[in-house]
């Protein structure tokens, strides 16, 4: 029954938390993978050629720690981390926290405008790139002092002259250096940035504790012999990254692709013997192929697949499939049981995990009862240190020590919790978290544009799309500004995955008494979102 599973969860998780025997820190991690599997585990991006077992990461970290501290990069460093899915990338992470340095990981495909935010935002003292982004990083109208070309490494097949090379650095160091310093789990390790429902990204300070509990905790709860993992999300998000924790704590291997690919998903499975990923949204829906039962996946996680999502999954594929909840800010909250057999939890997100606590709470801070939305605050070892450089924002973020999601839910009467809504006003693009305000703010720079509402579109593929409604100035129309034209003056302050699909003209807006566009009410007026809009993809 579901009440013993929950009972005999919540003993697993207590006895993590008194145990609490994780590594302190990156050091302590990267020798207990070599203690679990020396020549294997490891690291493999097959679609560069490159693969290390533990022993050789262990060694090409630390060389390239050595020659890092050698131009500079030392505890407490902010290096920015604008990569693609290069070996590279997990590298310089882990080489950053052995050193006590902080790494900033930035999306490649940033504009020279939202660099200009977020280095500055950041106080980035040097970065880490490609030469093929080289030309963006040289447009930024704000670029800082800090960043000359004597602290711009980069990551090519030969030395690029007036740059660290990043292969050189790596060559000139040592595998047997060992910093002289001392670290510390609560050393802040990363400024991971995370899109916010009131204003531009923030950086969230994530400690080495922070990283080791999102890595570690899922790892401790598994009853399955995990040998290949793979993460084939953009290492610059969360995902990535505590997979590349989970890896080394376990023994496993990391295999990474390129990018991720939903076509691809099923041979790169079967390719690698892959036995734990994430599960590509895209194609939560197919059925698939008798074959599919055919792999050596033992769990995947198919996080806000749905009910009939993880159903169909569990069938495809035969292997434990479970949603979940987590974020930025704090990791994985929620986790669900792998023994849960009910199907009316299907659409649930599980319980608190290993040193999470979760409360949901209504509007006037009392706990609400079974079955009752409110909004899940969480708190626990190792959540975010609070917004970099932003004190009012992080003082609104928490009540205490607990963090505010900003997300409703429900606990139901067997005591699991389930997400019914979400407070916060932004989109989630396939697996991107979208700012609607960054990118009203864009489009408002737009030459006879007043103002601007974002929105988000229910879409089966991508899970969502962005809408945007615009009102123009006096003596404009849709036709001296059309939304082409509109886009197009956007694209210079936007990623290409901000950019708005859907486009619709307004005369006015309803708003709030705050003399806020009452988003609700417009969203709400137009019964069909996508009826009358003009469609980027129908162009």
């Amino acid at each position: 029954m579901s009440d013993s599973v929950l009972e005999k969860f919540q003993r697993r998780v207590s006895a993590i938390e008194q145990d609490n025997d994780f590594p302190a820190d990156f050091r302590q991690l990267l020798e207990r993978a070599i203690e679990v599997n020396p020549d294997g585990g490891g690291l493999n991006f097959f679609d560069q050629g490159r693969s290390l077992n533990a022993s050789e990461v262990r060694d090409a970290v630390y060389r390239l720690a050595d020659g890092l501290q050698d131009i500079g990069v030392g505890k407490g460093s902010h290096v920015a981390v604008m990569l693609p899915n290069l070996i590279e990338f997990p590298l310089t992470w882990l080489a950053l926290g052995v050193l006590g340095a902080v790494q900033i990981a930035v999306n490649h495909r940033f504009t020279s405008k939202e660099l200009d935010y977020q280095f500055n935002d950041a106080e980035a003292e040097f970065v880490l790139t490609t030469p093929q982004f080289l030309p963006v990083i040289d447009a930024m109208e704000a670029r800082q002092a800090l960043l000359s070309d004597d602290n711009i490494i980069l990551v090519a097949d030969e030395a690029v002259a007036g740059h660290p090379h990043w292969q050189s650095l790596a060559d000139a160091g040592s595998p047997d250096y060992r910093p002289d310093w001392s670290i510390s789990s609560a050393d802040l390790l990363s400024i991971q940035y995370t899109s916010g429902s009131t204003g531009l990204p923030k950086g969230c300070m994530l400690s080495q504790r922070s990283w080791i509990v999102f890595g570690c905790t899922p790892l401790a709860l598994f009853d399955h012999q995990l040998d290949n993992i793979m993460a084939d999300h953009a290492y610059f998000y969360l995902d990535p990254q505590w997979q590349t924790v989970s890896a080394l704590y376990c023994g496993a291997r990391l295999h990474v692709p390129e990018k991720l690919s939903a076509s691809l998903f099923v041979e790169r499975v079967k390719t690698h013997n892959i036995n734990m990923t994430l599960f590509p949204r895209p194609i939560v829906g197919e059925k698939g192929e008798e074959s599919d039962k055919d792999t050596c996946l033992q769990k995947i996680l198919a996080v806000a697949a749905g009910a009939e999502g993880i159903r169909n999954i569990r069938r495809r594929f035969e292997c434990v499939a479970t949603d979940g909840y987590g974020m930025t800010e704090v990791g994985a909250a929620l986790i669900m049981p792998e023994e849960v057999s009910d199907a009316d939890l299907d659409a649930c997100c599980g319980v608190p995990g290993p040193f999470r606590q979760c409360r949901i709470v209504r509007e006037d801070k009392v706990d609400c009862e079974t079955n009752e939305p409110g909004e899940l605050w969480v708190r626990g070892d190792g959540i975010l240190l609070g917004y970099y450089n932003k004190p009012e924002a992080t003082a609104e973020a928490f009540e205490g020590d607990w963090f505010r999601t900003g997300d409703l839910f429900v606990r139901n009467a067997k005591g699991y919790y389930q997400i019914v809504g979400r407070i916060k006003d932004m989109i989630r693009r396939s697996s991107e978290n979208i700012s609607a305000l960054e990118v009203e703010q864009a489009l408002t720079m737009v030459d006879g544009v007043q103002q601007v509402a974002v929105v988000p579109v229910p879409d089966d593929y991508r899970g969502e799309e962005v809408k945007a409604y615009l009102l123009l100035e006096e003596g404009q129309t849709p036709q001296s500004l059309p939304p082409g034209k509109v886009l197009e003056g956007a694209k210079e302050r936007l990623a290409e995955y901000k950019i708005p699909r859907f486009i619709e003209y307004v005369t006015t807006f309803p708003y709030t008494p705050s003399q806020k566009v009452a988003k609700a009410k417009l969203v709400a007026q137009a019964g069909d979102l996508r009826a009358g809009a003009w469609d980027a993809q129908a162009q």
